[in-house]
């Protein structure tokens, strides 16, 4: 998994649409919805309810983005203290 593909779910959870996501961030809807795929498959469950309009989040999917939050949180804590001896 890259930072990229944790982007990608958190943007399709807010825009609640895999077509709007895609636009925000700039890539191809078949691109972004086959690197979703791909997390679903390593993960071994859906993160997103495609039969509801607008997309939903499943349960594994809500767990996923609360994660996903955590991560990019350390991640943005390191960079800051990264910043600080520059």
């Amino acid at each position: 998994m890259n930072w990229n593909q944790l982007q990608y779910v958190i943007t399709i959870a807010e825009e609640k649409s895999i077509t709007k996501a895609a636009q925000k961030l700039y890539i191809s809807q078949p691109s972004l919805s086959a690197s979703i795929r791909r997390i679903e498959a390593r993960i071994g469950a859906p993160i997103f309810d495609r039969s509801t309009t607008p997309i939903s989040l499943t349960e594994c999917g809500e767990e996923y983005i609360a994660c996903v939050k955590q991560i990019l949180s350390i991640q943005n804590g390191f960079e800051n203290y990264l910043n600080l001896y520059k």
